[in-house]
């Protein structure tokens, strides 16, 4: 997921290729995508101030497996410092209509494109919809996007964000 440009590594072009997506996706106005870069930027630095083990500017996978297994993961000021403020400038991007909710077609719009299914979306809505209201709150965003990245196994609901898990 991380690795966009599929090198074996991570660096802050994976990181800016996502926001390019999501920025396309959403067709935003420049304001917008400005603070989403920004945002990942961030994101990135922490990654690679936590991760990047031999300085090189990159995270390989052996750094990332290493860090992760060593819990770096689990660590709260970890998550919101780097991962927790990219999600939510990511969920106040997505929050199209500005209800500090993502309804079902906010989500798909965000989230969907030719690789995933229609019904597997529905099907992550609904799972990510913690409360069943119909509606994602920003905390169940961030929520889902902290199993997605953390999850050590298959039955956390964020693990299924993007689709089937």
């Amino acid at each position: 997921m991380l690795d966009q440009t599929g090198d074996g590594r991570v660096d802050s072009a994976d990181l800016q290729a996502m926001v390019h997506n999501v920025c396309w996706q959403l067709e935003l106005p420049a304001e917008h995508e400005d603070r989403l870069y920004a945002a990942f930027e961030s994101w990135w630095e922490q990654l690679r101030e936590a991760m990047d083990a031999d300085g090189d500017g990159a995270v390989e996978c052996a750094e990332f497996v290493s860090a992760m297994l060593g819990g770096i993961d689990r660590d709260p000021h970890y998550l919101d410092r780097g991962l927790g403020p990219a999600v939510r400038a990511l969920f106040r991007t997505a929050d199209t209509d500005g209800s500090g909710y993502l309804c079902a077609d906010e989500y798909r719009v965000l989230f969907g494109g030719p690789r995933v299914h229609p019904a597997e979306l529905n099907d992550a809505f609904r799972q990510l919809d913690g409360d069943g209201d119909g509606r994602i709150s920003e905390e169940e965003f961030v929520a889902a996007f902290t199993d997605f990245f953390t999850a050590r196994a298959d039955t956390a609901a964020g693990v299924a964000l993007l689709g089937r898990p």
